[in-house]
């Protein structure tokens, strides 16, 4: 939105806000940010983030389309462009219909298709079916109560939300959340066996249909909603692809994304295979994100007396135990973006082993923006900006595969000085401002 501003476009931010003690739907001016018109919408559709719905039906309110005509003439729109389907209401897309105003979403997220976002069940495993909303009610159990979610949206949270004992909070609840999520995969015994009695039986399917039906109507809501869209922007091949199991849309387009702190910063790397391979993960604990899968693939390494490597694991709450990596493995915890350069200077290879449909991947984008070979699966949506080989390396997700890879540049640097010097002789890195032509092209066609 900055760079269009700076191109000469008038842009307006529209933004579920906090609740009033005037429940009634309304859209407010806020504070302007560098040159971009902000509206706060209040008393949205709650944002439940990434912690689940455990209650479908209370998103599933109507309100009154007028809101959304009024607000929209006002401002004379000519495109909306939604990011995420969170907080939003179809009515916004009926007005835009109903004055003719074209609509386009990217896909950032599976919100809409999966109340948890990221289409992982609790096995962490990705969700192929999910039994007409029976498998939801287990998946989405321990999110967030909709005044929780209340109070997470309102002014004084947002002002305190950085302060450390609601960080301790946060990080308490999310080792609850984690801690039973373990136990739903876990039946208990005794509580079995309590259920014999058939009315209890009854009443519990029962409760249980009626709240599937309810996370059936909720992606029947959202998936009418991307049908009426005018357009969709995948950001990557592997969303257009889990997208298309739910629906289908011929005006659309698969375009990669970037973002503003993305430069050229690209070097040429000395490789030296008489040193440990430095190897760099950076991301979450979440199973899906793949850290298990890589320190399995790196334990069979070792194994097998293939120790010439060191891996140095990045991102928040990685609490695993690296008694047994030989202090191959280290863990560095939580880093701030600045850095991000020292980082990369010392990481011969990043490993983005994703075993979910990841829509991006930020930080192989990142990787690449300093010249760093990445290898991926091909379930990471940045895998459409790799020539396979030549640019980087693209793996299923198998063990295998990974194995073999890394064995592979363990003892021959030169594949990945190969690839470090094609990254180089790239013309360019794709950086915002041509992302910004990129979608202003779109809005033309």
């Amino acid at each position: 939105m900055s760079n269009q501003v700076e191109n000469g476009d008038e842009v307006s931010l529209l933004y579920p806000g906090h609740y009033s003690l005037n429940k009634k739907q309304h859209i407010d001016k806020d504070t302007t940010f560098k040159k971009i018109t902000v509206y706060e919408l209040l008393n949205p559709i709650s944002i439940p983030l990434l912690s689940g719905i455990p209650s479908p039906r209370d998103y599933l309110k109507n309100v009154d389309i007028n809101i959304y005509i009024d607000f929209l003439k006002g401002l004379d729109v000519e495109v909306i462009h939604v990011h995420t389907l969170m907080g939003l209401n179809k009515e916004l897309i009926t007005a835009a219909q109903k004055l003719n105003i074209k609509t386009i979403f990217t896909s950032h997220d599976y919100f809409g298709i999966c109340p948890k976002v990221n289409l992982i069940d609790l096995q962490g495993e990705i969700c192929t079916d999910y039994n007409n909303g029976k498998n939801c009610i287990t998946c989405n159990a321990n999110g967030y109560s909709n005044s929780l979610v209340t109070l997470m949206q309102s002014k004084t949270y947002r002002i305190l939300k950085n302060s450390p004992i609601l960080k301790k909070l946060r990080a308490y609840k999310q080792s609850l959340i984690i801690k039973k999520n373990k136990d739903l995969t876990k039946p208990d015994q005794k509580q079995i066996e309590e259920k014999d009695d058939n009315k209890i039986n009854a009443s519990i399917n029962k409760n249980s249909n009626q709240s599937a039906l309810g996370y059936v109507t909720l992606r029947k809501y959202y998936i009418d909603i991307l049908n009426n869209i005018d357009f969709i922007h995948y950001n990557s091949s592997v969303s257009k692809y889990a997208y298309e199991k739910y629906i289908k849309k011929e005006n659309s387009r698969v375009l990669n994304i970037t973002h503003s702190n993305i430069k050229d910063s690209r070097i040429k790397k000395n490789y030296n295979a008489e040193k440990p391979l430095k190897i760099t993960y950076i991301g979450s604990i979440e199973k899906y994100k793949g850290l298990y899968f890589l320190l399995d693939v790196l334990k069979k390494l070792l194994k097998n007396d293939i120790n010439n490597w060191n891996l140095d694991v990045y991102g928040k709450n990685v609490n695993i135990d690296t008694n047994h990596f030989m202090k191959k493995v280290e863990i560095k915890g939580t880093y701030d973006y600045t850095q991000l350069e020292n980082i990369f200077k010392n990481t011969d290879v990043l490993i983005v082993p994703s075993i979910w449909y990841e829509t991006f991947g930020y930080i192989a984008l990142e990787a690449f923006s300093y010249g760093v070979p990445v290898i991926i699966t091909d379930l990471v949506g940045f895998k459409d900006m790799i020539n396979p080989g030549v640019t980087g390396i693209i793996i299923k997700a198998s063990e295998d595969e990974l194995y073999n890879n890394l064995q592979s540049i363990i003892k021959d640097r030169e594949r990945l000085s190969y690839i470090n010097q094609n990254i180089i002789e790239l013309p360019s890195i794709y950086t915002m401002e041509k992302h910004t032509q990129d979608v202003m092209e779109l809005y033309r066609r």
